[in-house]
């Protein structure tokens, strides 16, 4: 199946303006949720700020506020239906257009950020049911017509995608139009339980992980971007008691601050401020926007004020070697066993142990690094003698080269 559409036909351009796109290249570029359900939404309408909206009143609002506007598209499904009953392809043209028009007019660019909230079964690998093939060909429809029109469209995933196959292919060819801006929500309680030096290593791992589900078939880590979730239910606080979730949050930002800078990821989104119609507003909830903006900038925010007497100031984090991986034998004899160990700042790499055989490498095993923990591996090796390493494979991102351990004899009885 092919999912390549060509142009943008049947959609208008937007008008250009003189004026810049209302969110301003960065790398990272920090978005923050805070339509009308935000009960202190005004905390984000400020110069140095970009806001996810969907509506006109609150827009207006914070453009006069001084902050920078992105469009936030609460239903995907609106456009394109959902994988057990797509939308009809004929009728793409005419949802993007709506979609473009409602994003320009909201935050008054001519080319908005949009951020598409959200494409359901990520996860589902090859072969696709034909009605999940048709829904998967009516997204990447929909983003090449967005970015088409000079909109820059951000698909929302929640889970790691499935990306073998044909599913590769599609990804590559979405992120060639928008960004893919992978959800991860990490409950605080849990969190909190490695402690303080402890949560700031394992969100870092979580975060490489999610990023290289997509670097390593290929796609640019700067088409990609995180998000972050502060809500009261799953995923978020989920009960745990001020003081801790301000250290949880303040630790999310730092953890997401370098592993951004260091993947030169597009964007960073925070999400779950809101109180939905039926849902209680969270009473700590500003004061951990606050903080979530202090540890980005501490001019954005008074923290220390918000937070109470007990708030840590400090933004040291646990501190990180240089990419580094090893391969020791552990035994010749049958079954022949090696182990790999990792540095942090490699989680998630691919890694392929190769044997040297007629002047060329062949691969035998594939495996992801891991960081916590040297890894046993069992190899299926021959009486005799090999000559093995472990190779990294090479992924898309900043100082993504491919690398390999010295080469080693092993003599296998």
């Amino acid at each position: 199946m092919m999912f390549t559409l060509a142009g943008s036909v049947g959609v208008a351009p937007a008008a250009r303006s003189a004026s810049p796109p209302c969110s301003q290249p960065a790398a990272p570029a920090w978005i923050d949720y805070g339509d009308k359900w935000v009960p202190f939404r005004r905390l984000f309408f400020r110069p140095g700020l970009t806001v996810a909206l969907a509506h006109d009143a609150p827009a207006a609002e914070a453009r006069a506020g001084g902050a920078q506007l992105a469009f936030w598209a609460m239903s995907l499904k609106r456009a394109v239906g959902t994988p057990a009953r797509p939308a009809n392809p004929r009728t793409i043209p005419a949802a993007t257009a709506r979609l473009l028009a409602d994003a320009v007019r909201v935050t008054g660019c001519s080319t908005p950020v949009i951020g598409l909230n959200e494409l359901f079964g990520a996860q589902r690998p090859t072969p696709w049911h034909p009605r999940n093939a048709r829904y998967r060909a009516n997204v990447l429809a929909l983003v090449q017509r967005l970015a088409g029109s000079g909109a820059q469209p951000q698909l929302f995933i929640s889970q790691s995608g499935a990306t073998a196959g044909i599913a590769g292919r599609w990804w590559r060819e979405v992120a060639q139009s928008a960004t893919i801006v992978r959800e991860l929500y990490l409950p605080a309680p849990w969190l909190h339980s490695f402690g303080p030096g402890g949560a700031s290593v394992y969100m870092r791992f979580e975060l490489r992980r999610a990023v290289r589900n997509l670097t390593t078939i290929g796609i640019p880590s700067s088409r990609i971007g995180i998000a972050l979730g502060f809500q009261s239910g799953r995923g978020g606080r989920m009960s745990l008691a001020a003081a801790p979730w301000f250290e949880i949050v303040k630790r999310e930002a730092l953890a997401t601050r370098q592993v951004a800078g260091e993947l030169s990821l597009a964007s960073v989104w925070s999400w779950g401020w809101a109180a939905f119609p039926g849902n209680r507003a969270d009473p700590d909830a500003k004061r951990a926007a606050c903080v979530f903006l202090w540890t980005r900038d501490a001019d954005l925010c008074d923290a220390p004020a918000a937070a109470g007497a007990a708030f840590d100031r400090s933004l040291s984090q646990p501190a990180e070697g240089g990419r580094r991986v090893t391969l020791r034998l552990l035994s010749a004899r049958h079954p022949v066993w090696f182990r790999v160990a990792a540095s942090a700042k490699l989680a998630a790499r691919v890694a392929l142990f190769q044997e040297r055989r007629a002047g060329k490498w062949h691969n035998l095993q594939r495996m992801v690094l891991g960081p916590f923990h040297p890894r046993p591996v069992r190899i299926p090796l021959a009486n005799g003698r090999h000559l093995v390493r472990l190779y990294v494979a090479a992924e898309n991102a900043p100082r993504g080269e491919a690398f390999w351990t010295a080469s080693r004899v092993v003599r296998v009885h």
